[in-house]
């Protein structure tokens, strides 16, 4: 059976340069509430990565502290049974006869 539970994006955000490095601490706040699951953080290049859902990327795109978010990589995640973000439930179990 196939599962879809999200696409995930692993992205990196250059942040324009005339925000960093004073409001780093803010701008991360912010897109961790975008959705951004952090990784890594370089503030004297203002750089950020991480993943995200890849529907939220225009999102990110389009804050004003934003210069660009380049996807390196996206992929479909399917949570386990039990996982807040399963969207579809529990794996069916193989019901063909065999004979």
């Amino acid at each position: 059976m196939n599962h879809r539970d999200a696409l995930i994006s692993t992205v990196t955000v250059v942040l324009d340069e005339k925000f960093v490095p004073e409001r780093i601490d803010e701008i991360i706040l912010i897109l961790k509430d975008k959705g951004l699951d952090i990784a890594e953080v370089n503030a004297s290049d203002g750089v950020v990565e991480g993943t995200i859902e890849s529907w939220r990327v225009k999102e990110v795109e389009g804050l004003e502290y934003v210069d660009c978010v380049r996807t390196t990589f996206s992929y479909v995640a399917d949570y386990p049974a039990g996982d807040a973000r399963d969207q579809d439930g529990p794996e069916e179990a193989d019901t063909v006869e065999r004979g």
